[in-house]
């Protein structure tokens, strides 16, 4: 399957910035972010849309959710969605994995940290997370220590009653235990973005390699 993809392409800027959005929004959310957060143009950003349509809504979905959680074999099969979208923008512009970021609000943030997290991935060049937390998923094994010296951003919102912000907490805890070079940032606020973050965000992208 290939993913519907809005891009914002830069000229001279090979290193590449995925956006993945949360469920019922779609490829141009996030996208709408990137002249706040890479104001010098550094990055061309691909911002994909989910490959389940969200009935009622012009958005989308990642992956399909049970009374447990994600239900795994569709969340796996997300993963392996955006590797493939990663892969074969970093064999379009001849670049490693280590020039890319990995963004996501909410199921697209738990997307980004499974992908740059997972077992046999190639380590990326930074995790921008937003409102989500490590994915618990049957089938999905991680390897925290493999990023050691990753830059990882970690927000979370302290009134979010969809994502705990314990849960965001405890991912950039991992994180950080395993090595990573971990920014953690709480906000005012329930599951949403606000420019403050994006403020924070555009720091933090700006000081990444």
């Amino acid at each position: 399957m290939s993913l519907t993809t809005y891009r914002i392409d830069r000229e001279g800027a090979p290193r590449r910035l995925f956006l993945l959005h949360g469920w019922s929004a779609e490829q141009h959310h996030l996208a709408a972010y990137v002249p706040l957060v890479d104001p010098d143009e550094r990055f061309t950003a691909v911002c994909p849309r989910g490959p389940h349509d969200v009935a009622g809504t012009d958005g989308a979905s990642w992956y399909d959710r049970g009374d447990d959680g994600p239900v795994a074999e569709s969340f796996l099969a997300a993963v392996d969605l955006v590797d493939d979208l990663v892969s074969r923008e970093c064999v379009a512009a001849g670049i490693g994995r280590d020039q890319c970021v990995l963004g996501g609000f909410s199921q697209g943030g738990f997307l980004a940290l499974a992908l740059a997290g997972r077992v046999g991935g190639e380590r990326v060049g930074g995790v921008w997370a937003m409102c989500c937390g490590l994915p618990e998923v049957e089938g999905l094994e991680l390897d925290l220590a493999r990023g050691q010296g990753t830059p990882a951003l970690i927000q979370v919102g302290e009134r979010d009653t969809i994502i705990p912000p314990e849960r965001g907490r405890a991912a950039a805890d991992a994180l950080g235990d395993a090595g990573w070079s971990v920014t953690q940032r709480a906000y005012d606020m329930a599951h949403s973005q606000t420019i403050e973050m994006m403020s924070d965000a555009r720091t933090w992208l700006a000081s990444t390699p």
